[in-house]
Order: structure tokens, then C-alpha cells, then sequence
């Protein structure tokens, strides 16, 4: 039996000023989050206690979303790896993808995603 778990919050839908270009930093726009991780399981039994809540990984995720504003998805990805790593030491991987559905040039939309991974 495998002594690590994995957590997965897909297609997160946040709101947020993140950005370099005027409008986006003057209106905002819409993110989509994609988020894995991977932790070691001490002790397995029925009880929360020994596992991480998802419930609170998502309020984690969207607090950092929302603290502050990043001009580069990359930084807002540190943060959040920050602040997951920091609250759960017993995570030793994060995969986050974040995406603009709302940017468009010429015919293309929805396609841009940054995607970084944190190992221990």
C-alpha cells in the first residue's frame, strides 16, 4: 500500500486583477486553476486529522489567489506553492497550471497557460 495521497483541484474559477497589461490590472479577468498535489500519508486511518482537507486547500488556493496582485502568473505560482508547502509539510509535490480564458489575439482564445512544479 502506497503511503502517499493525491489531492486535485480542477477548473478553479477565480477572479483577479493579475497582469502586465493596463486593462487587465484596470478590470481583471477570469483565471482558471488546475492544481496537484501529492503528500505523504503518516498515519492511515477514517480520520481528517491525518490527512489534508480539500475543503481547506481550496480556501488556502483562493486566499493566495486574492492577497495580492502579480504582474507574472509565475509569481502569483510561487506564492501559492509558498503557502501550501508552508501550511502542509507533509506535501512534497505541487503541479499548478493557470490559465486566461478571456485573452485573445487575432482568432486564438483560451490559450494561455503557465504551468509550474514543485518537488521536494
Amino acid at each position: 500500500m502506497s503511503n502517499k495521497n493525491t489531492i486535485k483541484l480542477e477548473k478553479l474559477n477565480f477572479f483577479g486583477f493579475h497582469g502586465v497589461n493596463k486593462d487587465e490590472i484596470q478590470n481583471g479577468q477570469n483565471f482558471v486553476l488546475d492544481i496537484i498535489i501529492h503528500y505523504k500519508i503518516i498515519k492511515k486511518t477514517d480520520n481528517l486529522d491525518n490527512f489534508i482537507d480539500y475543503i481547506d486547500l481550496y480556501n488556502l488556493v483562493k486566499y493566495s489567489f486574492e492577497e495580492k496582485r502579480f504582474n507574472l502568473l509565475e509569481s502569483l505560482i510561487s506564492k501559492i506553492f509558498k503557502d501550501i508547502t508552508e501550511k502542509y509539510k507533509k506535501v512534497f509535490y505541487i503541479k499548478i497550471n493557470i490559465r486566461k480564458p478571456s485573452i485573445s489575439i487575432d482568432a486564438n482564445r483560451d490559450f494561455i497557460n503557465v504551468e509550474a512544479e514543485y518537488k521536494k
